[in-house]
């Protein structure tokens, strides 16, 4: 199916489990925010439907619909029915098929059935959806290389009108997993707010300071990160490390990985190397945390599909250090320096690099922040709604076939 249709709006349905607020929220919420913004200013208002959170305000959009989440439960066997109900079902969440019925009723409440569809994360959700409203236009935007039951997987093609992956890394995954033809998934790539995130007027002063934020978490590997530093004092204790980010929203728990992390900042504060660790931090003073530092460093040990983090140091003006995993080089580009997965020996050989030298620090900042740059929300915008057959490029153009890849803008040579 392919949208002729001008000016129309969409329709976005936040990912299951996924809030839509600006402090107790993962990336989905920020993906939906931004394209929000930019499709209000090009004269469309999308719609968002999304659970409504337990902690946290909701972004301040209109039109929002929230839904209450059915959580099962918590007694063990009261939660019976729903566990056999999930297996039977082949659904991935407790309560999954509940929350798909609600968001069809809050659809039709709602009168958007003939608004294009933008769904996260939720192949079950599509499934779901394409029974409901079979004359629907649905996409499915890849922010994960998220799998389903089989029951889900050989329905899911013929659910949906557009497949759409955060990075040509994430599309070959969903090409592989859900058997799709080359040219099927659509690339669009997230982007960061580079006036919001802006580097500060000079690099502070001081030792060169090395930074990590995001969730401390193993997959996240800020463990990677302290042990290089640990190994990088054998050579020189003339930097610093700040540490941003808490394993929960705005919460600290303490269990066996922050242990570790809280043993290995106190191993180099021992050797005289100062570590702050200011815990979460909200996207609002976020900038200002990052343009602290001089380096920043994504060490994950998974497959990131994109890496928003990646971007908003790089935006900051930092020089960057990334793991060469999942969507990192091709977001990066020549702009940073990569390291092998979990090779802290190389990560540790790069440090010392930027910190023995601040013409590299220099120019890896320079670099960070023009690549960044080049990857902002209009072009995010602009690229969804060519990959729908809603651009502004691409209204008056032929119908396409469901496998044809869209004509989109590209960002470094990438198609966006």
């Amino acid at each position: 199916m392919a949208l002729r249709t001008d000016n129309i709006g969409l329709l976005f349905i936040n990912g299951t489990h996924e809030t839509f607020t600006p402090t107790h929220s993962g990336a989905l919420a920020t993906v939906i925010w931004e394209s929000c913004r930019v499709g209000r200013a090009r004269g469309r208002s999308p719609r968002v439907i999304s659970i409504r959170g337990a902690h946290g305000r909701p972004f301040d959009w209109d039109p929002l619909t929230l839904i209450d989440y059915p959580w099962p439960p918590a007694n063990r066997w009261l939660r019976l029915p729903a566990r056999v109900g999930r297996k039977l079902g082949g659904y991935r969440h407790l309560g999954h098929a509940a929350y798909c019925r609600r968001v069809a009723r809050a659809i039709r409440a709602g009168g958007f059935e003939r608004l294009p569809m933008v769904l996260f994360n939720d192949p079950e959700l599509a499934v779901h959806l394409r029974d409901r409203f079979p004359g629907a236009f649905i996409a499915h935007w890849f922010q994960n290389s998220h799998d389903c039951t089989e029951r889900f997987r050989r329905r899911f093609a013929t659910a949906v009108d557009r497949v759409l992956a955060v990075s040509d890394f994430t599309g070959r995954w969903v090409s592989e997993f859900y058997g799709f033809p080359a040219g099927r998934v659509h690339t669009v790539y997230n982007a960061t707010d580079a006036d919001h995130f802006a580097p500060a007027p000079s690099p502070p002063p001081g030792k060169p300071v090395i930074s990590f934020v995001g969730r401390t978490h193993p997959v996240k590997g800020p463990d990677l990160l302290l042990e290089a530093a640990l190994r990088l004092t054998e050579h020189t204790r003339e930097f610093a490390v700040q540490i941003i980010g808490s394993n929960y929203f705005e919460t600290f728990v303490m269990d066996d990985y922050q242990a570790k992390l809280r043993a290995q900042a106190d191993a180099l504060r021992a050797r005289g190397v100062e570590v702050r660790t200011p815990g979460h931090v909200g996207r609002a003073g976020l900038p200002d945390e990052l343009r602290r530092a001089h380096v920043h460093v994504v060490p994950a040990r998974w497959d990131e599909p994109f890496g928003m983090t990646s971007l908003e140091g790089m935006a900051c003006g930092l020089a960057t250090v990334a793991a060469r995993t999942g969507g990192t080089p091709e977001v990066v580009g020549d702009a940073a320096l990569l390291f092998d997965r979990e090779d802290v020996d190389q990560l540790a050989r790069h440090l010392g690099r930027l910190v023995a030298d601040a013409e590299l620090r220099s120019e890896y900042a320079r670099r960070a922040r023009a690549r960044a740059a080049r990857f902002t929300w209009a072009q995010t915008w602009d690229a969804l709604t060519a990959s729908l057959g809603c651009g502004v490029a691409s209204v008056e153009a032929a119908p396409r076939a469901a496998g044809d890849r869209a004509a989109v803008p590209t960002v470094g040579g990438v198609a966006v």
